[in-house]
């Protein structure tokens, strides 16, 4: 029993069915809830134990069977060579996306419309040279020295 619990815990990714949409049991009937794709709504069914885990079983996958997720193209290997071809052949030329390296300061600023190595009070570019923290000295009153890296109490 044990190993089949773990042959089950290796293989599957996510149970067929969440334990939330299961209703109520009482030894001899499941009833559980699922979505209706002919009307969208969700509806109850209530089944034999022997047949809800016969449905459930049905989603097992077989031993050494191996998910194939993406392959061709889409393929995790080979995409980032090949999706720009075939981009360029179904001429979507502006879905191809480039990688751009930005900086940490810039994407600060784009986001917070100021730039994080000016000091807000004097306007002055700060250099982090040395961190020593405070005893009682507030770190407003000294900002001049901190923009400047001249900052240090013993």
């Amino acid at each position: 029993m044990k190993l089949n619990v773990n042959y089950l815990g290796k293989y599957l990714k996510r149970p067929p069915i969440g334990e939330t949409r299961i209703k109520a049991y009482d030894g001899k009937f499941v009833t559980y809830e699922y979505l209706d794709h002919y009307t969208g709504t969700t509806d109850l069914m209530t089944l034999p134990v022997l047949d809800f885990i016969a449905s459930l079983i049905s989603h097992i996958p077989d031993k050494n069977f191996r998910n194939i997720r993406y392959y061709g193209f889409l393929a995790n290997r080979v995409r980032g060579k090949l999706l720009p071809i075939v981009y360029k052949l179904l001429k979507m030329i502006n879905v191809v996306k480039t990688k751009i390296y930005t900086p940490w300061r810039n994407m600060i600023k784009d986001c917070f419309n100021r730039d994080p190595l000016i000091c807000p009070i004097c306007k002055s570019i700060m250099k982090l040279r040395e961190i020593v923290l405070p005893v009682s000295t507030s770190l407003l009153s000294m900002h001049k020295e901190i923009a400047n890296g001249y900052f240090l109490l013993l």
